[in-house]
């Protein structure tokens, strides 16, 4: 049953927003897009709160509708290794519909956040219905193993300069613009780059010391010199 609290003042559901926001989803027809919405619970978590943890099992395809939420592993050495930030339509849990299989990640949201879930039974029948999502759920996760590889191989041959650099151009990419914003904390940046916070304010300083860069305080940043940060 619906409850009150999961519809807009117009009457529209929630969870119909939530379906629509999903890229994998957007080739669907309204009437489509709400029947997979009917199925669909939200919740709503607050800032730090874990939705699952590695070892267990995650029989939920987990949708963002508003918030942040960051995926990280937690290395041999007992370091945090952020994976991905997941942001409004970004989704979670695509594997929990191949098997009962425990997760290998923790998943935590950044801020006050709502998730849209759908069990893995109804995802199944989906796919079934409509094939073209698993077209898009595989284009999807081909994409996340693309950019993880590009991490893996930059942690693995890059230094710690050049992550920095390639990361605050991307970043500016993304924007349009050379003045930029870090969407996370130094700490969890660092963590994605594979370094320590000290030594991205150390590279960060360098940086500005060089005239490559400005820091404008509250992690923002505005690019000077692309053509440097590219030479590294």
């Amino acid at each position: 049953m619906t409850h009150p609290h999961e519809h807009l003042v117009d009457g529209t559901d929630h969870r119909d927003q939530c379906v629509a926001l999903v890229p994998i989803f957007a080739h669907l027809t309204p009437s489509e897009r709400h029947d997979i919405a009917q199925r669909a619970h939200q919740k709503t978590y607050g800032r730090n709160e874990q939705l699952y943890g590695a070892g267990e099992q995650n029989p939920t395809l987990m949708i963002v509708h508003e918030g942040r939420v960051k995926i990280y592993r937690i290395s041999e050495s007992g370091r945090e290794q952020l994976i991905r930030i997941l942001c409004p339509g970004d989704f979670i849990g695509e594997t929990s519909f191949m098997g009962a299989r425990e997760s290998d990640h923790f998943a935590v949201t950044l801020e006050d956040s709502k998730i849209c879930a759908l069990h893995r039974d109804d995802v199944k029948g989906f796919l079934s219905s409509y094939p073209a999502i698993a077209v898009k759920m595989l284009e999807t996760v081909s994409d996340r193993l693309e950019q993880t590889e590009r991490m893996v191989s930059s942690l693995t041959g890059d230094d710690v300069e050049r992550r920095v650099a390639s990361y605050l151009m991307e970043l500016a990419d993304a924007s349009g613009s050379d003045s930029l914003e870090l969407p996370l904390s130094k700490k969890d940046v660092a963590s994605y780059l594979g370094t320590t916070p000290e030594t991205l304010s150390r590279r960060l300083a360098v940086f500005e010391d060089s005239g490559w860069i400005v820091q404008q305080g509250r992690g923002r940043i505005h690019i000077l010199d692309r053509a440097a940060l590219a030479a590294l």
